[in-house]
């Protein structure tokens, strides 16, 4: 080891014919380890001659190669220190570098990402318009996600999109608990994914409200929320993408897991809706006032409603339900699912399993009056009414009926319809022939007053 006179710092004199820190040079006097004072043998230079007319003067490389070791080695150095650093667990934000979330949020500028560790952090907190990435260690991770909670501690909203958030703006990986949720309003489009979203009380939304926005849900558990519509999610004139969520156990008057309302038109993809209870309508989803959304390849399964509509209730609106699996929900009407008042062929409901649903009065699989669907490639299997229409009962309505499979449905009454039930002042329309399949249906298959 070799101690540079300049600098004082010691390095290995093997590996560096420069001292890496200050830059000395050969031919300078240096301290040895032991002290002494020796020169440094530098390279024999070459002896470069001065060329006349158009000739230049050759470049002294030597010098060039040694300034080059040096700064190459203080390159090293600051990768190490960097790696030292990442360490020692320095990319955590919250609360290594600030106490609170919204400290975090209030310091940090677009394209900024906040880390947050495990632990309970009781605040309300808002984007405030930033377009920022907030999430926990791990967001991956289920036991993160359970331990990085935000607790609102009944005092409203728990996390705020209030002021046109953009794509940018994330929220990933918390447990947002114990307050009115999360707000998404003014036009936004954040991310929220990977949370649990439980236990919050609010009027409407309980889990997540959105007003007049176009977020992405994804891939978040809504659970145990209550309020008066849209236990899970309530959504006006909005038309956010809520895909790959799991909805569950969560309470309302109407709507208890979903309520799409007021010209919306969100896309729910691949989304488990499930064991929500609504004290009047909706236990899974309610559609309702000219909205249109598109509910795709979802299982709607175990909700109910003391009234109508114990997996989807429809009123005025034209959404597009295919290839859901809607099963085991129950209703006194429309244990699966209940229109009303859509007269449009629009409304379309296709490619779904309507399975084991249960009315306590009509239409176990699906019940309508005063509508006009068009119902299409779906089967409906399993389903009991107590009263009529096992499969479907139809009221004032002229619906679209083609190539669908009614198996195994059952009504109680003696005139009840297996499969389905048609009031007098109803219409059916069906191909000719008849293309859809009757089997194992009680006390018949289609009955019509």
């Amino acid at each position: 080891m070799a101690y540079c006179k300049d600098c004082e710092k010691a390095f290995d004199e093997g590996a560096y014919k420069v001292c890496p820190y200050c830059g000395l040079v050969p031919g300078e006097e240096m301290k040895s380890e032991e002290g002494a004072t020796r020169e440094l043998e530098a390279e024999p230079k070459e002896e470069t001659p001065v060329e006349t007319g158009a000739e230049k003067k050759k470049p002294a490389g030597g010098m060039v190669k040694y300034f080059l070791i040096g700064a190459a080695a203080l390159v090293v150095v600051a990768v190490a220190i960097s790696a030292i650093f990442a360490l020692d667990g320095s990319h955590v934000t919250v609360p290594d570098k600030y106490d609170t979330i919204q400290e975090a949020i209030d310091a940090a500028e677009d394209g900024d990402e906040i880390v947050v560790d495990t632990g309970v952090y009781r605040e309300n907190i808002d984007f405030k318009g930033k377009n920022i990435t907030l999430r926990s260690i791990d967001p991956d991770d289920p036991e993160v996600v359970e331990r990085t909670i935000i607790d609102g501690s009944g005092s409203g909203t728990v996390v705020s999109f209030r002021s046109g958030e953009g794509e940018g703006a994330v929220l990933s990986g918390f447990t947002v608990t114990r307050g009115s949720g999360i707000l998404i309003s003014g036009g936004g489009t954040p991310l929220i994914e990977k949370c649990i979203i439980e236990d919050n009380d609010a009027e409407y939304g309980a889990g997540i409200v959105i007003f007049d926005s176009a977020p992405t849900i994804r891939e978040n558990i809504i659970i145990g929320n209550s309020g008066f519509l849209g236990g899970g999610l309530f959504i006006e004139e909005s038309s956010p993408q809520i895909e790959g969520n799991r909805i569950v156990s969560n309470r309302a008057e109407m709507g208890s897991g979903v309520v799409v309302i007021s010209n919306s038109s969100p896309v729910l993809v691949n989304n488990t809706i499930s064991n929500n209870a609504a004290a009047r309508l909706g236990g899974g989803i309610v559609v309702a006032v000219n909205s249109t959304p598109t509910i795709r390849g979802n299982t709607i399964t175990g909700n109910s409603a003391e009234r109508n509509g114990g997996g989807i209730l429809i009123e005025e609106s034209e959404p597009i339900i295919e290839e859901n699996k809607i099963s085991g929900n129950r209703a006194a009407n429309g244990g699966g699912l209940f229109i009303v008042n859509t007269m449009s062929t629009a409304l379309l409901i296709t490619g779904n399993e309507i399975v084991n649903n249960l009315a306590y009065i009509a239409g176990g699989g699906l019940y309508m009056e005063g509508s006009s669907p068009t119902i299409e490639d779906n089967s409906f299997t399993g389903n009991l009414s107590e009263y009529l229409g096992g499969g479907a009962a139809v009221y004032n309505s002229e619906p679209i009926v083609l190539r669908n499979i009614f198996e195994d449905n059952q009504a109680k009454e003696s005139d009840g319809g297996g499969a389905l039930w048609v009031s007098a002042d109803s219409i059916l329309e069906l191909n000719e022939p008849d293309d859809n399949t009757y089997s194992l249906n009680e006390p018949n298959d289609i009955y019509t007053e």
